[in-house]
């Protein structure tokens, strides 16, 4: 039954990783002496920094776009039902002989039948608003018939509106992307950095019993995942307003096999594993999650899933 070290697949995990060396480090007290060289020491007072703003940046890039996404959704219904409008009355224009079929050419529309254009996204969703407003220059230009309701006077005060608050959820989206690859960047670095302190710590610790060296190497933030006894991992998928979920992915990180989540958010998992655990949980529309637990050999546990809405 083999025993493995495992540097964590979170950023909350290895945080925490870091966070405890660190904590350990500084809490020394004259005459004992640091376990970890003064490189190794050094890396790890700049790196958990380092790491720590780059967290924090995608945390509150999180914050804006959520905020983003609010003020975003009644301008867009707004937007949509004025589309919706402005189409629908070129439409009956149309249907009654007082513009001809022809003109829905100039909003990009095929001229044999009435569908709306595509406005599934933002972007289809501006580019319909877009192609109402350039298409109609030309069609009046053309001697066409002025639209009255909406009239291109209320409509391009609400697409003036609702330009910028749409686009800010792009941009707020595209300052997660980009916090979210300025921290995988750091993620090699990072993952050497636990590693060398786990290698020196375990190595001050060499000569000690295996679950000695293993119980004072914890201590310094080490995690240690083995094989052992099959048993069971339960819980309960839930999102943040404690709402059941069904069909969230779960599995175990390092385990052959997944589950999804049944229609009261309930899962087990059969496992081998113990020690220092991760369960991963995935859904298309809510964050990634990785839970940190720990297990006896041979001994079932529940882990509580909360998801947090993307």
């Amino acid at each position: 039954m083999g025993t493995s070290r495992i540097i964590s697949n979170s950023i909350t995990g290895r945080i925490a990783a870091m966070s405890i060396a660190k904590t350990k480090k500084d809490g020394i007290v004259l005459p004992a002496v640091n376990i970890l060289s003064d490189t190794t020491s050094e890396r790890l007072d700049l790196d958990l920094a380092a790491y720590k703003n780059s967290r924090d940046h995608i945390i509150a890039a999180k914050a804006t776009h959520h905020a983003a996404v609010a003020l975003a959704k009644p301008q867009r219904l707004l937007l949509k039902t004025f589309v919706t409008s402005f189409y629908t009355s070129l439409n009956n224009e149309i249907s009654i002989g007082d513009v001809p079929k022809e003109a829905r050419s100039y909003y990009g529309l095929n001229i044999t039948n009435k569908r709306m254009p595509a406005m599934g996204s933002d972007a289809n969703l501006l580019s319909a608003a877009e192609s109402v407003l350039s298409g109609d220059i030309l069609r009046r230009a053309a001697g066409g018939k002025a639209i009255a309701s909406p009239t291109i006077a209320a409509f391009t005060l609400i697409f003036s509106t609702a330009l910028p608050i749409i686009l800010a959820v792009s941009n707020a989206q595209t300052s997660i992307n980009e916090a979210v690859h300025a921290l995988a960047l750091q993620t090699i670095e990072i993952k050497d950095l636990i590693t060398h302190i786990w290698d020196e710590v375990e190595a001050h610790y060499s000569l000690n019993s295996p679950s000695n060296r293993r119980a004072e190497c914890r201590l310094w933030g080490v995690k240690y995942r083995s094989t052992g006894i099959l048993s069971v991992v339960t819980g309960t998928c839930k999102d943040e307003d404690g709402v059941v979920l069904a069909g969230i992915k779960v599995r175990i990180i390092g385990a052959n096999t997944s589950t999804l989540s049944d229609a009261i958010g309930h899962f087990s998992l059969n496992t081998s594993l113990y020690g220092d655990l991760e369960l991963e949980a995935t859904h298309l529309n809510y964050e990634n999650n990785i839970i940190e637990f720990t297990k006896e050999d041979g001994v079932a546990v529940v882990v509580a899933v909360v998801m947090t809405k993307l």
